[in-house]
């Protein structure tokens, strides 16, 4: 990828560090030593250690955000793909205009790092990702930002997880010194064979990796099997007061994801639309889940991820968008629609916002 994207980096962020060798290979052994001692998911003693663990009265004090639109399909498609267009200044002027004060950027890092053992990522696709999040902040923007299907490491956790690592080393370090309002979510669903003690280990890594150059910045969690509503329960139980816990709503999946065609034979079968009282029972219950668990471990709880695919009757994706937004708000739980362009989008330059949905988004 070439560096026409845009305009120059940040100035501020430097992508290679001034450390010797020696000190960042004592560096990752330290953080894999720690992370190998970790990794207990929340049970109920566990959850009630979460509670006492730590004596500040307030937790994750700068996680302060409302509504939040995903960066879809840009960069975290394959190195040499294209999913759809990449986003601009203006998308970003157009996003906080609209009254979303969050924006999710997903990256597939790993498509775009050097060889063994320093992984380097590749500095012009480090600039294009600057880009986009100078564009979110000069807009007053937080910023999730993470590392987004890394295959991999789902299929051979003990293989990459020193990849994993040293992204982190790289990401945390680059954008250390970036306002508080940039938070970092350590990985994208969780699945496959990066579950259980593995998947709390991987997390405890990230979590101790980027705690070295960024002591208090939020840092999210979400749990294995796609970070389901029912996989909060299976993260890693931290004291550190800056966690947030992460979890994605497509329920029920036969609906959002009708004509998902890249799914293959994993594609819902057949047409059906949303409201039944079964439908709003589901829902309920993901309220409850979310909310018990917030409760019990004194951590806010983001919904990263919900969304309809686009060629669904868009009468029932606006009426479903609106319950599960409702419902969030109602229990004050953060959220973050599946996407802003791209698939399943809320806008395209074709035809501009879709009103229905963004007035169902964003109506108090």
């Amino acid at each position: 990828m070439n560096s026409s994207y845009g305009t120059p980096p940040l100035r501020t962020l430097k992508l290679e560090s001034t450390e010797s060798e020696r000190n960042v290979k004592l560096r990752t052994e330290a953080v894999f030593a720690l992370a190998a001692i970790m990794g207990a998911s929340f049970s109920v003693p566990m959850a009630a250690q979460a509670q006492d663990a730590v004596a500040e009265p307030e937790f994750a004090a700068d996680f302060r955000m409302k509504r939040c639109v995903n960066m879809g399909n840009a960069l975290e498609a394959p190195n040499g793909a294209t999913w759809g267009k990449l986003y601009s200044k203006e998308d970003y002027e157009r996003i906080a205009a609209a009254g979303f004060d969050t924006v999710r950027i997903p990256v597939r890092w790993n498509d775009y790092t050097g060889p063994a053992p320093e992984y380097r990522i590749h500095p012009d696709f480090a600039e294009v990702v600057d880009n986009n999040i100078r564009w979110a902040l000069s807009n007053d923007l937080n910023i999730v930002l993470n590392i987004h299907h890394f295959d991999e490491l789902m299929e051979n956790p003990a293989e990459q997880m020193e990849r994993f690592g040293k992204l982190w080393d790289q990401i945390s370090l680059r954008y250390s010194k970036l306002p508080k309002s940039v938070w970092f979510e350590v990985l994208n669903e969780p699945h496959k064979e990066l579950k259980g003690k593995v998947m709390r280990q991987m997390q405890a890594l990230a979590l101790a990796t980027i705690r070295r150059d960024n002591p208090d910045r939020i840092v999210m969690l979400g749990g294995e099997e796609w970070s389901g509503i029912n996989s909060l329960a299976t993260n890693l139980a931290s004291d550190d007061p800056n966690v947030v816990y992460t979890f994605h709503y497509y329920d029920p999946f036969g609906f959002t994801h009708q004509q998902a065609t890249w799914l293959g034979d994993d594609m819902p079968k057949g047409k059906r639309g949303w409201g039944s009282s079964e439908d709003k029972a589901e829902l309920a219950n993901a309220i409850g889940i979310a909310t018990a668990f917030r409760d019990a471990v004194k951590r806010p709880v983001f919904l990263g991820e919900f969304g309809v695919n686009g060629p669904v009757d868009n009468k029932q994706r606006v009426k479903w968008a609106g319950a599960v937004k409702t419902a969030m708000e109602e229990a004050d739980i953060p959220w973050c629609l599946w996407s802003y362009g791209n698939t399943f989008a809320l806008y395209s330059d074709e035809n501009g916002w879709d009103a229905d949905m963004l007035k169902a988004l964003t109506s108090d």
